[in-house]
């Protein structure tokens, strides 16, 4: 009997263990959980803190819209259409009584079929403001920044280029945006940018979801030398070599910028290029300098390290008269009316610039100029086409920002954006 009492005593014993062991993993099972439910609901918390932040952040730009052939700023009339209806503006309407007036685009934006672009009629988020002045009526539309490079992006590169190049474009726009606001140039117009070449193409396509996911993906993001940003200057396709902004006439090269051998884009059409252009026309151009007298001929006679053509000679009955810059160079032997040879055979019209300033001259006195040019564009900075080609060799956003720029780092731009003083 005692044994049997043992046995059962013991039985019972190792049950009652056997149940608290199994509570006992239970609650250990369960507070793992509740501390992984924690810990997954805290890093969710400071996901949208951090989220909430950078949109809190977000500065806003103001866009002075140009006219349908982005020259002028100034407009003789705007007609908007919102929610289905339309209306048009002049300098002697009632709404301008006051010199301005303020419209709220909301979530359907405000369409503009008096401009002229790609996608027709823009349409504008944010708000649109017109005011009247002397020489006509000004357009300015605030949005915030992110919205704004949703516009630019796919205006400066094609959406359908690879998606890493897309999103090194997205921080070049936004670090060049940043500048801008910093710079203040348009101050007398109440803007930090227009919508132009003279700054960054801006909705002249509409948003795309590619390039959406760009500006997304890289939201905030922009490149600093020094905790302050740098100017990220791109540009279409490189002659096989970048420039520094000693193109331009700079003393010393920003420390931000360097010449860069670049033969990713060499197989792009604008990487060589050719194109005539008639005596009778840089004559009648040279005929426009000051003093100048018939025209004799043209030579270069300075390049930058990396092949620019940074200084031209017109000889002329009178005197010699030298140009300097690329961009002086570039539109006095502008090829408008003229057709260019592209590297793979292809015709295209010239415009008012000539597409590059790395060329040689070959001058058929009182006959023609013969140009035989590389690349697309100023050359300082990001190649774009170079940039598409490095991310379809396995080329990360960073890395080509990197190859293309010296000495970055990736920084958070906040709502604190200060003028620079002038």
């Amino acid at each position: 009997m005692k044994k049997t009492r043992f046995f059962y005593g013991l039985n019972y014993f190792l049950i009652v263990l056997l149940g608290w062991l199994l509570l006992f993993g239970k609650a250990a099972e369960m507070n793992k959980r509740s501390e992984e439910s924690a810990k997954r609901e805290q890093k969710e918390k400071k996901k949208e803190t951090d989220e909430n932040k950078v949109q809190q952040r977000e500065p806003s730009i103001r866009v002075l819209l140009t006219d349908s052939s982005w020259q002028s700023c100034y407009h003789q009339s705007v007609t908007i259409e919102q929610k289905g209806k339309e209306h048009t503006y002049t300098p002697d309407s009632q709404e301008l009584q006051n010199d301005s007036l303020l419209l709220d685009g909301g979530t359907d934006g405000i369409a503009i079929p008096s401009i002229e672009r790609a996608q027709n009629p823009p349409v504008y988020y944010g708000t649109l403001e017109i005011k009247k002045t002397a020489q006509g009526l000004l357009i300015i539309n605030e949005l915030s920044l992110e919205a704004y490079l949703e516009a630019v992006v796919p205006s400066e590169m094609p959406a359908s280029y690879e998606e890493q190049a897309l999103m090194a474009q997205a921080v070049c726009a936004r670090t060049y945006a940043v500048c801008q606001i910093q710079e203040n140039s348009l101050e007398k117009y109440g803007a930090d940018v227009d919508d132009s070449v003279n700054y960054q193409v801006y909705n002249n396509f509409g948003a795309d979801k590619r390039t959406n996911k760009a500006v997304q993906d890289t939201k905030g993001q922009i490149l600093c030398q020094n905790g302050e940003p740098i100017t990220a200057y791109y540009f279409s396709t490189s002659a096989g070599r970048t420039s520094t902004d000693e193109i331009w006439g700079a003393d010393r090269s920003a420390a931000y910028l360097k010449s860069v051998e670049c033969d990713f884009d060499q197989n792009m059409p604008w990487s060589s290029w050719s194109v005539e252009i008639p005596w009778e026309t840089l004559e009648k151009r040279s005929g426009n300098l000051e003093g100048s007298g018939e025209f004799i001929g043209l030579q270069v006679i300075k390049k930058n390290i990396s092949g620019a053509v940074t200084g031209m000679e017109i000889v002329t009955e009178n005197k010699s008269i030298q140009l300097e810059g690329e961009y002086e160079i570039r539109q006095f032997l502008s090829p408008a009316g003229c057709l260019i040879t592209e590297k793979d055979g292809s015709i295209v019209n010239g415009s008012n610039l000539l597409p590059s300033a790395y060329f040689e001259l070959n001058v058929k006195s009182g006959k023609a100029v013969q140009i035989q040019g590389k690349g697309y564009g100023h050359g300082v900075g990001m190649s774009q086409n170079g940039a598409n080609e490095m991310a379809r060799e396995g080329y990360g956003w960073q890395d080509i920002l990197n190859y293309f720029f010296k000495d970055i780092t990736l920084e958070v731009v906040g709502n604190n954006l200060s003028k620079r003083e002038t």
